[in-house]
């Protein structure tokens, strides 16, 4: 039975008038377009569905490979943030220096990069340099004899002296190690009548 969607009397099934009210049953447009899908789907070529996806989508997957490729390649050859293409070979270079000069959007270049640090471990290379500088600063302390120090730090990258007071440089950072970010990297210590004064942090920034 077909029940009348404006006074809700049952009618046959073939029937396109209600009995009761007279007013048009007959299926909507929108019920007769849903019935003829199913016919509709099976008359499309699926060929030429699937030529046009790999047409479009090969090009987007060989893209992303390329793209997140990097990472571990970076890794492999113990590349770091500052002296990426330093640390790969000329070969390897030729072929990823390219992504430097893609004009990829702002948010996706962000994902990608952090994406590499992960890879080349910034994020250890930076707990282990603040857990260096922490075991320093516990144990350089006012009052140590300056050869001591040096002793337990070997000699500072620069020396320079003022009157009776010496200042020492050290940093802790090795080449081709350093983090992106601002972190502590070494101290800056003065040394009056052979003895430590007084020592300050060195904050580095590098973007």
């Amino acid at each position: 039975m077909k029940k009348c969607r404006h006074c809700g009397t049952d009618n046959e099934d073939g029937a396109t008038i209600c009995t009761e009210c007279g007013l048009d049953i007959s299926s909507s447009p929108a019920a007769k377009l849903v019935r003829r899908l199913p016919s509709a789907f099976r008359a499309i070529n699926t060929k030429w569905l699937w030529r046009i996806s790999l047409i479009v989508g090969l090009p987007i997957l060989l893209s992303a490979l390329y793209v997140l490729s990097l990472g571990p390649l970076l890794r492999l050859y113990g590349a770091k943030p500052t002296t990426v293409w330093s640390s790969v070979p000329s070969a390897v270079r030729v072929i990823y220096e390219p992504l430097d000069r893609l004009p990829i959007p702002g948010p996706l270049a962000r994902m990608l990069r952090q994406y590499n640090y992960w890879w080349m471990d910034v994020e250890g290379d930076k707990k282990k340099l603040s857990k260096l500088i922490t075991q320093i600063d516990v144990s350089i302390t006012n009052g140590m004899p300056q050869n001591q120090v040096v002793g337990f730090l070997g000699p500072p990258i620069m020396w320079s002296t003022n009157g009776n007071m010496i200042e020492a440089t050290y940093e802790f950072v090795p080449l081709g190690r350093i983090p992106y970010g601002s972190f502590t990297s070494g101290f800056t210590m003065i040394f009056s009548n052979s003895v430590v004064l007084r020592k300050s942090p060195i904050v580095s920034s590098f973007q």
